[in-house]
């Protein structure tokens, strides 16, 4: 049974018509990848489902009792709250519980008999739902989300009206995963985070019972989580069941047969008027013509799109041109560093880069990628060290702010300032191959969507025809479609290339090398370490190598603890003994110790779980509150070490 059905929506606004007839079921649990061209409607579907907007006709129809957790793409906070306040905001129903708690406390302390009986059963029942509700763990889970979406703990005092877009959104985000919640409704999630933190959302996901739908360019993540994909296209969404690679090869094949039948369908139609425009008048077949007529125009009649060549969706097209220089050396970095005041993002980095290869930079948010592009082109001195262009060479750059745009101009104006030579008609026919076309050649700057910005970007990059790319992030805000548009651009560009990016498809797909920065060889944060990737895929490459090296770091760390045991063995136990189980991870720690010691260890600890149940009836406890939680939360640290102690002796026995 479904949770969330959508049936026959009709919505618009103004003139433009966004659904029509648009039906559309979720069910319990499962992880849903919506994908479609900018514009679409995507966004538009979670706002009606969590009521931010009516349909014009038609139902939203939702399960009673649904926790919904909703990110926009743009997540809103009040200024003035800081980031640990925003994330007790979303655990508000643990502290309204927690509030309880403590005036049920208080309660007690003026009441005797029945009534203080009767109230001891409430304070039980609160704790018991505190703890389901995760009341104990909550602190804990706030500092892991934030650690893992990339907010150092210096951060986490500071004011929301602080902190940048990309921040915000992360923060959105970090929310949105403390709530208890049945289904996720997650727009864009994948912006604005690095690596880590995407791979730590795919396991999160993986790992939700709920259900959720993603809408996301990241074409890995709708590769591993979703188990359907929903199309929104012409008014429409189609569902596709798999994932996404799942969902391009139907589609293809689907499109392909789609276009063999229109080919028939028009051969039929013709073949049919050259039959007819043949025998019309020749004796004994004026019947037969006549007949055919009569069908043909029926078929028409009824089926009016029977013509109709498959629709595609409009999309940007683009090559670049050939490029001039001649140099092989395009770039040289020599003994680079770069520090603001104690911190250090690169020390002594060394390499060339030559014509005609292709660079990726990625790396932890804040580790200094950027800086590496602004030092290369250079907008910024070094500390020390020097990096440096090659002669005579073209730069074509795209920042993933736009700056590189005058706000106070039109996308036309734009244009034509990368290509001056063109007349208006040449720039504007370019612009439209970028999906700009009639006025839109002359809206600001300033008033153009993210999408729009990167697409006029992009444009003017072509028509600077440079040798060498310099791009930061520039897949953001493209859809599915355009960004395969790009990464076949650049595939097919003789130049030279170095991107900055945190899509994992589009670095697989385009470079050749990848730089890693500011992360150690575990895959951990560490400001100043940079490593190159030399081989293709880049990286899934890295990606291996990481595994391998943790691997490899858990195997020594296990091989270490096995030679400890061995040392402790007692004498008797040799080769010709039954190979050991594997030890679960959560028991190594206690292989260290032999069966008396865990046996000394069970019965010191039961004493104190005895003591903490004892001090539970005190008054000057549970009329305390901070006093019983710290009691609780003692009382379930030490239960769980018993029970990980009663599983040691047993395994040793």
């Amino acid at each position: 049974m479904s949770i969330i059905t959508l049936r026959e929506i009709h919505k618009a606004f103004g003139p433009e018509v966004v659904f029509d007839k648009l039906s559309l079921p979720l069910h319990p649990g499962e992880k849903v990848g919506m994908v479609g061209p900018n514009g679409s409607g995507k966004s538009t579907i979670l706002k009606l489902i969590v009521g931010q907007i009516d349909p014009d006709m038609g139902q939203v129809i939702k399960r009673k009792g649904l926790r919904i957790g909703y990110l926009p793409q743009e997540p809103a906070f009040n200024g003035d709250r800081t980031v640990l306040e925003e994330m007790h905001a979303s655990v508000d129903d643990i502290l309204r519980l927690q509030q309880a708690i403590h005036t049920a406390s208080h309660e007690m302390e003026a009441l005797t008999g029945p009534a203080l009986h009767a109230k001891m059963k409430q304070y039980d029942r609160l704790c018991h739902d505190f703890e389901l509700a995760g009341g104990y763990r909550y602190e804990t889970h706030i500092r892991m989300t934030l650690a893992a979406l990339g907010f150092e703990p210096e951060l986490y005092h500071a004011k929301t009206s602080a902190l940048s877009g990309g921040q915000l959104s992360r923060l959105g985000l970090a929310q949105v995963l403390m709530l208890q919640t049945d289904l996720l409704l997650l727009d864009e999630p994948t912006n604005h985070l690095d690596l880590q933190a995407t791979e730590w959302l795919e396991k999160f996901l993986t790992n939700y019972n709920g259900a959720a739908v993603i809408i996301s360019h990241d074409r890995y993540l709708l590769d591993r989580i979703a188990c359907k994909i929903i199309e929104v296209e012409n008014q429409q969404a189609h569902v596709w069941a798999g994932n996404y690679d799942n969902y391009v090869q139907t589609k293809k094949t689907l499109t392909l047969q789609q276009k063999r039948e229109h080919v028939k369908r028009v051969e039929m139609v013709e073949h049919t008027l050259d039959f007819i425009a043949r025998n019309k008048d020749q004796e004994g077949m004026r019947g037969t013509a006549r007949g055919r007529k009569t069908r043909l125009k029926r078929l028409l009649k009824d089926n009016p799109d029977f013509l109709d060549k498959p629709t595609q969706t409009k999309t940007i097209s683009f090559s670049f041109g050939k490029t001039d220089h001649t140099g092989d050396l395009v770039l040289r970095c020599e003994g680079l560093s770069k520090s603001f005041g104690d911190l250090t993002l690169f020390s002594d980095l060394t390499f060339d880069v030559l014509r005609g290869e292709r660079i990726g930079v990625t790396g932890p948010n804040g580790t200094g990628k950027s800086t590496l592009l602004r030092l290369a082109l250079g907008q910024m001195e070094p500390s020390a060290g020097d990096i440096r262009l090659g002669r005579n060479i073209r730069v074509g750059y795209l920042d993933q702010h736009g700056d590189v745009l005058d706000p106070a101009k039109t996308v036309l104006e734009e244009a034509a300032q990368a290509k001056p030579e063109l007349s208006s008609e040449q720039t504007r026919n370019r612009l439209g191959a970028f999906l700009f076309s009639g006025d839109d050649v002359f809206k600001l700057c300033a008033d153009l969507s993210g999408g729009q910005r990167n697409r006029l970007m992009l444009c003017r990059l072509v028509l600077a025809e440079p040798d060498l790319l310099v791009m930061d992030e520039p897949t953001n805000h493209l859809d599915i479609a355009s960004r395969e548009t790009f990464e076949t651009a650049l595939n097919d560009y003789a130049g030279t290339m170095i991107v900055v990016s945190h899509d994992r498809y589009f670095l697989d797909r385009v470079v050749d090398k990848l730089l890693v920065v500011g992360t150690d060889a575990l895959g951990h944060r560490c400001l100043g370490k940079t490593e190159f990737i030399l081989h293709k895929p880049a990286y899934s490459r890295y990606v291996t190598l990481i595994h391998e090296r943790q691997e490899a770091e858990s195997r020594s760390s296990s091989g270490q603890e096995s030679q400890t045991a061995a040392r402790k063995r007692p004498a008797g136990r040799g080769r010709d003994d039954k190979p050991a189980k594997e030890t679960p991870e959560e028991l190594k720690p206690f292989n260290r110790y032999s069966l008396e010691q865990i046996e000394e260890m069970i019965l010191t600890l039961e004493q104190v779980v005895d003591g903490m149940k004892e001090r539970f009836g005190h008054a000057e406890v549970y009329k305390n509150p901070d006093v019983l939680t710290e009691l609780q939360r003692s009382y379930d640290e030490k239960t769980a070490e018993l029970d990980l102690l009663y599983r040691a002796y047993e395994r040793h026995t």
